[in-house]
């Protein structure tokens, strides 16, 4: 159906209305006749609009017919005024339906009244009806029907005036119907038009209607006149702001007017009196708690405008405020329930605008009335239930503590509402108490109080991560947030030293004051120490009366300074003094009164100077003392006869300097005292509490109430602001202020209390605390909650398990889901919940079996949980009902569920997981009855869960797991270990698998516990088993080690030194498969561990029980040098962790052949000969091989090598085998250097001949005869082979080598003690042999020795210059390659040697002595060899000399070294007495007479000198042989016949 306007409307409501208006008896009465007549006058109006269309029976409007029934309300308007129910239900039915149907335009004027709408008249109308003394009930409901349909109706807008009668008429109706029905139909109708009239206001906000626009634009015109005429007048003095201001509010639209207004109007009615609460008729209690009900309904659905809106901020401040602080005293429960709801709702909502007034309303009221003895349980239910709703908001909890505990000059409201709280929690119960129950639902209240602040704490931390994060991914910055919450944290900082200070003062005022100036706080002067007095309210006022009124001159300086500051002008005396007083507390002794009285009545007339009342100070001030007198006479409940008004009087005649004071005066100040009590500021409250706490309840209730009202209507003229919190760690100082008294009262429930409720709050409390503690990462809050909880489990030790109740199961069970739950951040209190944990399972060993891995099989569980639990085996018994429950399904799953889910807890969670899960297996390892591996085996599955983290991770989990698995596989328990090596195992296989990239380590970390379980443990199973272990490694995952080998090799190389034969076996099979097929197919993957390979292989050479083994070994080494030379590429690429850069070539040597010959070089000088001998075999061999391939700098480092093995024939340490190294193994590497350098000598003979020589040298001077004569003996093989290669500085060194022999092995001790061996020969010693062997004290063993030595390595060196230079049997001398001066150099040798022989053996004591002293052999010693070679060697070189073009020269000492030395020689022949020297000399002549008989006589001559024919005309004589006497014969022929 199409609606039209409001203007043409149908006549069926009016037409049928009225009819039933006139056909009523009451139409009948004269009072109503022009009610009548009104209705017939409108009947015959509508049938005239009507005519002959006749009566349209429609309910909404036709736009055939035009009837405006707002012209047709005369006769409702009368009819409402009747005293006639049933025509006032038609009159009010009819204006009902008009506007639900829209059949009136309530925006219309009213035509009987221009100042008003349609709706007003309607309005007006219904509410006339109503009649508050003699109402019916029907004509109530139809009021009700009616006003409701106006005032939500769209057509007929309500406002001011008409809505607040509206308001007012259901509110009153409310209050007098005695109807249920209607009753709940006024308390609905009036719900809906408030929820209607603010929504409106809601909807509109602040967009601004005709009606404000067009003010708006008239007050800015009127501005500008104002303006202009001001400047051209130049007076402004006549303006006035708040006098252009018709309102003292402002409002956008009519809307927020009329909430306003409604608003205010609910405010007015909350504040009437309660009346006498017995009496039916008084309304005043129900007007209050309606009112109060009402704007209950409004606040909890406010919205932003309301929020925002100055007026209403201000009427709050003004009004409902200083409301709610007289009727939160209420003795009414229901008036004081409802206005605590208020206050909660303006906390919630309006919190920003109300910071003073909240203050308030907690610390004097709130705090005040729980904190009371006298306040009743009713009202201290109410108060903890309205706490409990506060604490429920975290915004509201946070918001507190940084607004007020954070403000340095407000009260500290979240520490106070946690003690009164805590109080409350911890209300002790009395078993035969009446009040049982009533106390215990305080305490239960009490405890879900504290439960809701941890859990609100906790709420809002995840909260504002969560909006930080949400932050962070949408680019917001938060360095704003961070500098408000540093610049609260700094205020909370100083807040608490303030109190710091303050409290100090309270015990000790002048320390308290030293302290507060020395943070700052108080200035020194006393003008700053009496401000800060008279302003800070937290002080206590009995000390700061105390401090003013001391007699010390700077208290009394403070105290003048204090009182200065005051204002008493224009005060009477006792309002003066009333307010001197309202700051502090008067002190009690007499003189500080005195002298404050003293400086007050100065400070009065000092304001007051023409007042003309006191004749002088003195009088003000004895007048002042009286009054205090009489203060504390007429309201101390100790004196008990009262001082009346006259006595009063007559006391205080002649002070005024003789005179008497005014009486009326004085009777007015006694009359004031008597009404009103000074006392300090803020009412009576604490006077009361300090009288013992006897107080009635009413007094003490006025008393808060009046101390609040005042403090409210003084915030109201105040605003303060208010600081939103914002970041999460606001809860960490709260945390800090509310864990203790949590704790005590949480721990305090769980363990005295058996009540299911109680211990629950408890625990559930435990829940957030711990969860709060872990967020804010508060070690020492955690450790203590979570200590707490373990001991309530009753599974820690020194625990009585018996006496375990359903409580401390569900302790466990809250254990294990605050693992679960909180896991990422419990640090070290994952020690409790495993703790927890490993007790737990090893209760429920009970009667089930040892499967936690127990080693007694023979002890019953109970037993060996008896003995692991320090408990009572037949205690344990009873517990099997009890741990029923421990085993349940659900708990099952909890505990594997602690575990599975440490996948998912963060890189530090896991990590701290870890530590405690190993530090507990430790405990369970350790147990006197046994060790148990319930968790080792955790901890494998717990390795398994995590090994698919990043490898940064999980190397930090390692660490700790492999830390204690390496630690229970040296454990002396062999299952233990077996087991922790299996575990091991299982893990590296599992990890292997997965491969490790080029340059990573981590297969080497994984595999260390393995080598310190194999070095550590003695147990040859466990040991057996490692090596079972690792060659299933190599076996079945080798080719995926890369790292790992190291470790490998290193376990092999200690299970070579092993006793055990089988574990020495099993490990070499493992190396040799290691070696024979990944050395060869992969060698990249194992260079890393190429050096601990080679030690391995060495350390299997050296096992002194495998000979065959031994050899095998030494071929591996023979094997990898074979890889070195194939894979000297990838030596070169391949990365190495070295500590100094080396690159290139040089690291084939350092990674690959130096290793190799090292070992090797280890073997020689550690074993038995067949292996040694086979070491140096493949050593050399190896060189031999792969010499080519080593630069000539290598050789350098390897020859070093190779020289430690004469090193151990250098040492005299004693050893046995020391004769056979020195004819085996030295003799041999003598020889095989020696064809290394020949083989190699181009390039290495120059770089290393030095050396050896050195090395030569070395031998030569340990006295040992065989490494001498090998010495000697390479020494001319490695001149002869290679001597034509020699350059001139090679030659000088050798030469040098030479000659250094020569000289160092000299016997010359043979001929030292000449003269001693003649004496004896001739007889001037006549003792026998052994007298003369005592006397020879030079002749020791030793000495001897090397004079034995030195002899015939001088005859060795002779022959090996001999071969050298001279053509021999080996080949062609090198003569031609040695320089003159070098060969005379060993001329001057050979000749030493010749002259030290020579004398020698023609010194025949010198042989006796020796041969008598015991020397060894059948006739007295010679070194006539020595001589004859010496000589013959000398000869053939000197004659050699002789026909050498080089030595031109040097011809002339050529042939006098030549002359006299074979002068000397056949001296020597001709004067010695021995046959057997001369036949040893006889050869060497002959040869030197046949080299000289090609020569010229000349040349003779020249060089064997004039003389030499003479030596042979004398050798004629003494010749014997015939080879002799036929060289002299040819010989003489050439000096004869030439």
């Amino acid at each position: 159906m199409h609606l039209v306007s409001s203007s043409s409307t149908s006549p069926m409501f009016l037409n049928s209305a009225i009819e039933k208006i006139l056909v009523e008896k009451d139409i009948k009465r004269k009072e109503n006749t022009e009610l009548k007549k009104a209705c017939e006058s409108t009947l015959d109006q509508l049938k005239s609009i009507i005519g002959e269309k006749g009566v349209y029976n429609g309910i909404l409007p036709d736009k055939d017919v035009s009837v405006k029934a707002e012209n047709f309300l005369l006769p409702f308007e009368l009819a409402c005024r009747s005293k006639s129910p049933k025509i006032v239900i038609i009159a009010l039915d009819c204006l009902q339906k008009l506007v639900s149907y829209g059949h009136i335009n309530g925006s219309a004027t009213d035509k009987t009244n221009p100042d008003r709408s349609v709706t007003d008249r309607i309005i007006t109308i219904i509410c006339s009806s109503f009649e508050r003394d003699h109402a019916d009930e029907s004509v109530l409901l139809q009021i009700l029907k009616a006003v409701l349909a106006v005032v939500l109706s769209n057509d007929c807008p309500v406002h001011e005036k008409s809505l607040l009668d509206s308001v007012r008429v259901c509110f009153t109706i409310f209050l007098v119907t005695k109807s249920p029905i209607n009753e709940a139909t006024a308390r609905g109708s009036l719900s809906q038009i408030i929820n209607g009239v603010f929504s409106r206001m809601e909807k509109m906000g602040d967009d601004k209607d005709d009606e404000r626009i067009v003010k708006d634009v008239m007050e800015s015109i009127m501005g500008r006149i104002i303006n202009d005429t001001v400047r051209v007048s130049g007076d402004s003095s006549s303006v006035n702001d708040s006098e252009c201001s018709p309102d003292i509010y402002q409002f956008y639209n009519v809307y927020q007017k009329d909430a306003f207004l409604v608003f205010r109007a609910l405010c007015v009615l909350s504040q009437k009196e309660e009346g006498d609460q017995n009496d039916p008729k008084d309304t005043h209690l129900r007007s209050k708690t309606f009112a109060l009900e009402m704007l209950l309904l409004v606040l909890q659905s406010s919205g932003p405008v309301l929020h925002n809106s100055p007026p209403f901020i201000s009427v709050i401040k003004r009004s409902l405020c200083v409301t709610l602080s007289n009727n939160a005293v209420s003795p009414i429960v229901a008036v004081f329930e409802k206005t605590l709801a208020i206050f909660v709702e303006l906390l919630d909502k309006l919190k920003h605008h109300l910071k003073l007034q909240i203050e308030v309303f907690f610390k004097d009221m709130i705090l005040s009335m729980l904190d009371s003895p006298s306040c009743s349980f009713e009202h201290k239910w109410v108060l903890l239930n309205t706490v409990s709703k506060v604490v429920c908001a975290p915004r509201v909890l946070v918001d507190i503590f940084v607004n007020y505990d954070c403000d340095l000059t407000c009260h500290n409201i979240f520490a106070s509402l946690v003690d009164v709280i805590s109080k409350s929690a911890r209300l002790s119960i009395s078993e035969i108490s009446p009040q049982k129950e009533r106390d215990r639902e305080m305490r239960l209240l009490g405890l879900d109080c504290l439960v809701e602040i941890m859990k609100g704490q906790v709420d809002w931390y995840l909260t504002c991560e969560r909006n930080e994060e949400a932050s962070m991914r949408e680019g917001e910055k938060s360095g704003k947030r961070e500098e408000d919450y540093s610049q609260l944290e700094q205020q909370k900082q100083m807040k608490d030293k303030m109190e710091q200070g303050i409290d100090l003062f309270s015990r000790k005022p002048n320390k308290g004051l030293q302290f507060l100036q020395e943070h700052g706080f108080v200035g020194r002067e006393p003008v700053e120490i009496a401000e800060f007095l008279m302003k800070e309210e937290r002080l206590d006022k009995t000390v700061v009366g105390d401090f003013l009124g001391d007699a010390n001159e700077f208290n009394k300086s403070v105290m003048y300074a204090y009182v200065d500051d005051m204002d008493f002008s224009s005060r009477d005396l006792v309002t003066s003094l009333r307010f001197f007083l309202e700051k502090f507390r008067l002190p009690g002794e007499a003189q500080k009164i005195d002298r404050l009285m003293e400086k007050f009545a100065s400070r009065y007339c000092d304001c007051n100077p023409s007042l003309g009342i006191f004749a002088s100070a003195d009088t003000a001030y004895v007048l002042s003392y009286s009054i205090i007198l009489l203060t504390t006479d007429l309201h101390s409940s100790q004196v008990r006869n009262k001082m009346t008004k006259e006595q009063y009087v007559s006391m205080n005649r002649g002070i005024n300097n003789g005179g008497d004071v005014d009486k009326e005066l004085l009777e007015s100040i006694y009359d004031d005292i008597s009404a009103n009590e000074i006392k300090m500021k803020g009412g009576a409250t604490k006077l009361i509490k300090a009288q013992g706490r006897k107080a009635d309840a009413k007094i003490e209730m006025a008393a808060m109430g009046e101390t609040a009202r005042v403090l409210m209507e003084s915030a109201s003229k105040n605003d303060a602001l208010f600081v939103p919190a914002s970041h999460q760690d606001h809860v960490r100082p709260m945390f800090k202020m509310c864990w203790a008294s949590s704790l005590a009262a949480f721990s305090l429930g769980v363990q005295m209390s058996d009540d299911l409720d109680e211990w629950k709050l408890c625990l559930k409390g435990f829940k957030y605390s711990i969860r709060l503690a872990s967020l804010i990462d508060a070690t020492t809050e955690r450790d203590a909650f979570m200590q707490a909880l373990g001991r309530f489990t009753l599974l820690a030790p020194r625990s009585i398990m018996s006496e375990m109740r359903d409580k401390n199961i569900e302790a466990i069970k809250l254990m294990l889901l605050i693992g679960d739950e909180c896991g990422n951040d419990l640090c070290s209190n994952w020690f409790e919940v495993l703790k927890c944990v490993s007790q737990l399972e090893l209760v429920s060993l009970i009667g089930t079996g040892l499967r936690s891995g127990s080693i007694t099989d023979s002890s019953t569980s109970a037993n060996y949980v008896a003995k692991s639990t320090g408990q009572d085996e037949k205690s344990l018994s009873l517990l099997q009902l009890t741990l029923t429950e421990t085993a349940s399904q659900s708990v099952v799953v909890a505990v594997d569920r602690l575990f599975e889910n440490s996948s998912r807890l963060s890189s530090d969670g896991v990590v701290h997981f870890v530590s405690a899960l190993c530090r507990v297996s430790q405990e369970e390892l350790s147990l006197p009855s046994g060790p148990r591996m319930f968790l080792l085996s955790k901890i494998v599955e717990v390795a398994f869960y995590n090994m698919g983290r990043i490898r940064l991770e999980w190397s930090r989990i390692w660490t700790v797991i492999g830390e204690h698995l390496k630690n229970a596989g040296c454990n002396d328990n062999e299952s233990v270990a077996h087991f922790s090596v299996d575990a091991l195992r299982q893990l590296a296989i599992k990890f292997m698998e997965k491969g490790e990239l080029p340059n990573y380590r981590f297969q080497k970390e994984f595999l260390r516990p393995f080598e310190v379980i194999m070095a550590r443990n003695g147990n040859g199973g466990t040991r057996e088993l490692v090596i079972a272990c690792t060659a299933l490694m190599v076996e079945g995952h080798g080719e995926r080690i890369k790292s790992g080998w190291i470790n490998l090799f290193s376990i092999w190389s200690i299970a070579a030194t092993d006793a055990n034969i089988d574990i020495v076996e099993m490990a070499f099979r493992a190396v040799s498969s290691a070696v024979n097929l990944h050395f060869k197919s992969n060698f990249a993957s194992v260079l890393d561990a190429f050096q601990e390979a080679l030690k391995c292989l060495a350390e299997f050479a050296c096992n002194p029980n495998l000979a065959e083994m031994n050899m095998e070994a030494i071929e591996l080494i023979r094997q990898c040098a074979q890889c070195v030379a194939l894979n000297e590429e990838i030596i070169v690429d391949s990365p190495w962790e070295e500590k100094f850069s080396m690159k290139g070539e040089q690291r084939i040597w350092l990674r690959g052949w130096f290793p190799i010959f090292f070992e090797l070089s280890c073997i020689i000088n550690r074993c038995k000969l067949d292996i040694r001998t086979r070491s140096l075999t493949v050593m050399f061999d190896i060189l031999k091989s792969h010499g080519n391939s080593l630069r000539a700098d290598w050789w350098n480092d390897l020859f070093r090598i190779i020289y430690r093995i004469f090193d151990h024939a250098k040492q005299d340490d004693g050893r046995s085998d020391k004769s056979e190294w020195l004819k085996t193994t030295c003799n041999h590497a003598m020889y095989k250097i020696v064809d290394i350098i020949t083989q190699f000598f181009p390039t290495i003979g120059p770089l290393l001949l030095p050396s050896l020589y050195d090395q030569f040298l070395s031998c030569l001077n340990q006295n040992n005869e065989q490494l001498s004569r090998t010495s000697v003996s390479c020494l001319k093989t490695v001149i002869i082979m290679n001597g034509h290669l020699f350059d001139h500085l090679l030659w000088e060194k050798t030469i040098r080598t030479i000659t250094s022999i020569f000289d160092s092995t000299l016997p010359k001790n043979l001929i030292d003690h000449e003269n001693d061996a003649n004496e004896y020969m001739n007889g001037k010693i006549e003792e026998d042999k052994k007298n003369a062997v005592n006397n020879l004290h030079w002749l020791k063993d030793e000495e001897v020795d090397k004079v034995l030595v030195m002899c015939l390595v001088q005859t060795d060196l002779v022959e090996a210059v001999s071969a050298i230079v001279l053509t021999s049997q080996t080949g062609p001398g090198l003569c031609s390659s040695i320089s003159p001066s070098h060969l005379l150099s060993i001329c001057s040798c050979l000749l030493a040697s010749l002259r030290l022989a020579t004398s020698f053996n023609a010194s025949n004591g010198e042989r006796t002595l020796l041969w008598k002293a015991g020397l060894r052999g059948s006739s007295k010693p010679d070194i006539q060899k020595l001589e004859t070679r010496s000589v013959s060697t000398l000869f053939s070189i000197l004659i050699g000399l002789l026909m050498d073009d080089r030595a031109i020269e040097r011809k002339a000492e050529v042939s006098s070294l030549l002359s006299s030395t074979v002068s000397d020689c056949i001296d020597s022949f001709n004067t010695t007495e021995m046959d057997s020297r001369r036949a040893a000399l006889s050869p060497v002549i002959t040869r030197l007479f046949e080299e000289c008989i090609p020569l010229s006589r000349d040349v003779l001559y020249s060089s064997l000198g004039d003389n030499f024919p003479q030596l042979l005309c004398d050798l004629v004589v003494t010749a014997d042989s015939k080879e002799l006497r036929t060289q002299l014969s040819s010989l003489l022929k050439v000096f004869c016949i030439q």
